[in-house]
Parts: structure tokens; C-alpha cells; sequence
């Protein structure tokens, strides 16, 4: 029977490690992200995924992406991205990072919304999006979380005893 082992880091993250009969954990331990950790995460990167559903159908879009520590904002044109989110607001969107040492990744759950406010399409349009894809007439929309979760997942293999 497998067995998970929890600590909680001082900073606030969770350290989870799943161990099977044996006390194997071939994938290392996982670290539950705090959701500070995971929204400053966020602000260090700029390349994610945006995954939409219509009409039950799953799709998901490579989008770059600027955090601001309490929602998501990127830009796109009018095209099937638009579309999906005109149809269905709900997404989800992940953001990761691979290093030698650690994977990380972060997912947002939340509501999409075309940001039509012209105050916040000026300040949409000096924020530090990265200039991924040129985009002549761009669409700003911004995701407003409902939930966030992340983990780390330390490359390493470790042998543990469990009682």
C-alpha cells in the first residue's frame, strides 16, 4: 500500500512525497507551493498555456503573458482563442519551468475577460508583455483567478523508510 509523507517548509510551502510499499519515490519529492510562492512564480515568467473548452472539446494555446501578483494578462487577435473565450469564459492556465535540479509548475483556474476599459488597455499596453508574436490590432484579456496551485518536483530519486 502506497504512503505519502507531509512536512510543512517554513515559508509556508508543503512538502509532499508519495513513497509505494517499498519506500521508492521514483519522481523525488513534490512541493505544494504556498500561493505567494506560486503568484511570484507567475511574475517570473512570461511563456504559458491558456486551456479553453467548447463545446466540450479541450484546447489549449501557448500564449506569452504578463503577472502582476493577482491575475494574468496577456494579448491575442480575433482568431479561435477569441472565440473560445467569447463562448466560455472558465480556462485554466499553466506556466512551468524545467531546470536539472526541479520542475516547477503552476496552474490558475479562473475567468477570462476582454479587457475593454481604455484606462486599463493604456496600462495593458505599457505592461512588460513580451513581444512573443507581433500582433498588429492586439486583444488584451485578463484572467481573474479562482484558484491556484503549484508544485516543485525535485529531480532527485530518494529511498525513504516508511512505517
Amino acid at each position: 500500500m502506497a504512503d505519502t509523507a507531509r512536512a510543512s517548509t517554513r515559508d509556508g510551502d508543503v512538502i509532499v512525497a508519495g513513497f509505494d510499499e517499498d519506500g521508492w519515490s521514483p519522481q523525488g519529492p513534490v512541493t505544494e507551493l504556498s500561493e505567494h510562492h506560486a503568484w511570484d512564480f507567475l511574475r517570473r515568467s512570461s511563456i504559458g498555456r491558456l486551456a479553453v473548452s467548447v463545446d466540450n472539446k479541450p484546447a489549449i494555446f501557448p500564449v506569452d503573458f504578463y503577472c502582476d501578483g493577482k491575475s494574468i494578462l496577456f494579448r491575442t487577435s480575433k482568431g479561435t482563442k477569441l472565440s473560445d473565450l467569447i463562448a466560455n469564459d472558465a480556462v485554466a492556465f499553466e506556466a512551468d519551468e524545467h531546470t536539472t535540479r526541479e520542475s516547477v509548475s503552476v496552474i490558475v483556474e479562473g475567468n477570462a475577460h476582454i479587457v475593454t476599459d481604455e484606462a486599463e488597455t493604456l496600462r495593458a499596453d505599457k505592461s512588460s508583455l513580451p513581444p512573443w508574436i507581433p500582433i498588429a490590432v492586439p486583444v488584451y484579456v485578463r484572467i481573474l483567478p479562482t484558484a491556484i496551485h503549484g508544485r516543485r518536483f525535485t529531480r532527485a530519486i530518494i529511498k525513504a523508510h516508511v512505517d
